[in-house]
């Protein structure tokens, strides 16, 4: 399930945003800073930083797609270096009450997890199909009267569960949690 998987994955986004823009809508930027804790299979000890961005767009007033990926830095139980764990997952967004100070959101997602091990570990490198569901908040800091941006705090949990079809044993379950700033343009 390597590149084509993610080749694949890309290419079901395009129609998504596309559409998005057709409707009127927006298109928007979401880099973020947070945490993963690391399920066992992984080889991690403890929590690790994550970075990443979501690039969506707005379909309707309830409704968003965006392409998430995400990198998480781990520290290797052998200390053998650091591991990432890497994710990128198309996901569909259900946001309430979008015009309000404070909205709330779910979403729901798939992709894949790519794990690459540090260069003197004992672990394989390897991808695996995966699903995330998650909820956060969009809390807006700034739009203009026009409404044609705006700028909003995206504080957010996500459960992510990898398929451990061949590599990852035992189905590993991650929990993330990011704060990202969201530009709409």
């Amino acid at each position: 399930m390597g590149r084509p998987w993610t080749v694949c994955l890309l290419m079901l986004c395009v129609p998504l945003t596309a559409h998005g823009q057709s409707a009127g809508g927006e298109w928007y930027v979401n880099p973020y800073l947070g945490g993963i804790t690391p399920d066992k299979p992984w080889g991690a000890t403890g929590s690790a930083a994550l970075i990443g961005v979501d690039l969506g767009a707005k379909l309707s007033a309830a409704w968003s797609s965006e392409l998430d990926v995400e990198d998480g830095m781990l520290r290797d139980r052998a200390d053998s270096g650091h591991s990432n764990l890497y994710g990128v997952a198309l996901a569909a967004l259900r946001v309430f009450d979008r015009g309000g100070l404070l909205a709330p959101y779910l979403s729901l997602g798939a992709g894949a997890s790519c794990f690459a091990p540090a260069a003197h570990s004992a672990l394989a490198s390897r991808t695996e199909f995966m699903w995330q569901a998650g909820g956060g908040t969009l809390v807006r800091l700034w739009a203009p009267a026009d409404g044609a941006s705006s700028l909003a705090l995206r504080p957010e949990i996500r459960v992510r569960w990898t398929h451990g079809w061949a590599h990852a044993p035992g189905n590993p379950v991650d929990p993330l949690y990011a704060l990202g700033l969201m530009f709409s343009f």
